[in-house]
């Protein structure tokens, strides 16, 4: 801020702005090991594997981010014994790794996204059933804050200025609720009844977010994955996924149903025990945020010609636009080799869903993704024994978003929002709809101007010697009138002076030549 200055009065407006403070990118290597699980074969061949990273937590200190989280490997193999059969297992890998993010400090937000860029498996010289693994990450990292900004909509007429329109997402108002969501569940009809659980991990997603007066109302799914020993002599581990869904809501005084809100959710404890039939007890405490923006347009001063300015730099993220799509897919499968023909689908669930790729073109977003799908099933054999078999739905679909273009920002999140198996001889034909909500958003880097600034005003004391003729920059508000008798002299002799010179349209920035007279 410029000081020692007299301030024009001008015409503004308050803005308050998701302002960024810094981003960065950055390389994190994560080495662990995974292991085949005690009631799975030996592995003798790879035939697929597919990774993901999830961010678990992630915490601010000043000019830095330390992020938490965790690579999941899955593992699809061919075992180690005479039928060849087909199996899948899956492990995961805690990671911490930190993003340098100048200007950053705790009580400011984060945003946190994170790629697999790589991965190699290789088996353990130690153990067969153990596999080294080593993965690169890519990890993104960006700091905002919210702040509110006086800027200049208009001026003088007489100054020179430069006018642009700005879009932006004015910040309504934010809130924060903690929401406990707690259930009880049986294991799957496959696996054995529980006696210890090793592990769990939890993520939470937000599958739908609505404004009503003062109040944004959320549907989210939590996914549980649960490690555990098996109640059965051998103490064979397995592992579960449970979703459980929740509904609740933020209070954030002034939205209203046509604003925009975007919803983060974290997952801050969860506990799961065992308490006998149904077996199994969740809690887990959610931590909700809420932002809720209202896209404006402002017309702002970005400069003034002549004039001192007092500026500052918008660094935004600009909404372009924000919808969804609903795919259908279908697909049949052959039951694996290894395992009997189905006779009943006992339960059909969703254990992951992923976006593969996304591509940004003229007004739409093209989304492909994949859907891990665990189809438990009682077989036809006369036994009617119950198993369990993993497939994998491909999805592809677009989201038409009008302004939207190639190299911008864009976020993508689907649910699936139906599923259903059924047995057809030996294959199981699965049937999905899937919801893919895209948004797309666009980095403005604007200097805007919020004060215009005048030099002090010459006083009676300041030296102007007689005869001395100085050069003078037209400020707003002066007349050839009051510049004669400020230097002594009269408006025939400025004129004079300056050829050319209109005294009723003096602009702002205009040098003018004046002789300083004598005092008295």
């Amino acid at each position: 801020m410029l000081k020692g200055g007299n301030r024009v009065a001008n015409a503004k407006q308050r803005i308050t702005v998701n302002q960024v403070v810094s981003e960065d990118t950055r390389q994190v290597v994560v080495r662990g090991t995974i292991t085949v699980p005690d009631p799975k074969p030996d592995l003798e061949q790879i035939i697929s594997t597919e990774k993901t990273a999830s961010i678990k937590d992630t915490r601010l200190l000043p000019d830095k981010a330390v992020i938490e989280g965790m690579l999941t490997v899955q593992v699809v193999y061919v075992a180690f014994e005479p039928s060849q059969s087909v199996h899948h297992f899956h492990g995961q890998i805690p990671f911490t790794g930190f993003v340098d993010l100048p200007g950053a400090l705790p009580d400011m937000d984060v945003e946190v996204d994170v790629l697999v860029e790589d991965i190699k498996i290789t088996p353990s010289a130690r153990d067969p059933r153990k596999f080294d693994v080593t993965a690169v990450l890519q990890v993104s990292a960006k700091v905002t804050e919210a702040r509110e900004v006086e800027v200049l909509t208009a001026v003088d007429d007489n100054m020179q200025a430069e006018y642009d329109t700005i879009h932006i997402n004015d910040v309504v108002g934010r809130g924060t609720s903690q929401v406990i969501v707690s259930e009880e569940f049986e294991e799957p009809m496959e696996k054995p009844e529980p006696e210890k659980i090793l592990d769990v991990d939890s993520t939470v997603t937000i599958t739908e977010a609505r404004i009503v007066a003062n109040k944004v109302i959320v549907d989210g799914e939590l996914t549980l994955q649960i490690m555990y020993v098996g109640a059965v002599p051998e103490q064979s581990v397995h592992d579960m996924h449970h979703t459980i869904k929740f509904t609740d809501f933020i209070e954030v005084d002034g939205a209203e149903p046509e604003m925009d809100v975007n919803v983060k959710a974290m997952v801050e404890n969860c506990d799961v025990e065992i308490k006998g039939d149904p077996f199994f007890e969740a809690t887990c405490v959610l931590k909700l945020d809420a932002m809720v923006t209202e896209p404006r347009e402002v017309r702002v001063v970005t400069n003034c010609a002549g004039a001192t300015m007092e500026t500052v730099e918008l660094n935004v993220e600009q909404l372009i636009g924000e919808d969804s799509s609903q795919v259908v897919v279908r697909e049949t499968f052959e039951t694996p080799q290894a395992k009997p023909c189905p006779e009943k689908i006992v339960n059909v669930s969703v254990e992951e869903i992923e976006v593969t790729d996304v591509k940004v073109i003229q007004n739409k977003v093209i989304i492909r993704g994949q859907v891990d799908v665990k189809i438990v099933y009682v077989s036809a054999e006369k036994d009617q024994a119950v198993h369990a078999m993993h497939q994998q739905l491909n999805f592809r679909t677009f989201v038409e978003i009008r302004g939207a273009t190639n190299g911008m920002d864009v976020d993508v999140k689907p649910v699936v929002e139906y599923i259903n198996a059924e047995p057809d001889n030996c294959d199981v034909n699965v049937e999905a709809v899937i919801k893919v909500r895209a948004r797309v958003t666009e980095a403005m880097r604007r200097e805007v101007c919020v004060d215009v600034v005048t030099e002090p005003d010459e006083d009676e004391d300041e030296v102007c010697t007689p005869g001395e003729i100085i050069n003078y920059t037209i400020k707003s508000g002066d007349t050839l009138f009051e510049l004669a008798q400020r230097y002594s002299t009269t408006v025939n002799r400025i004129l004079q002076l300056n050829p050319g010179l209109n005294p009723n349209n003096l602009q702002v920035g205009q040098v003018i030549r004046i002789q300083c007279g004598a005092k008295g």
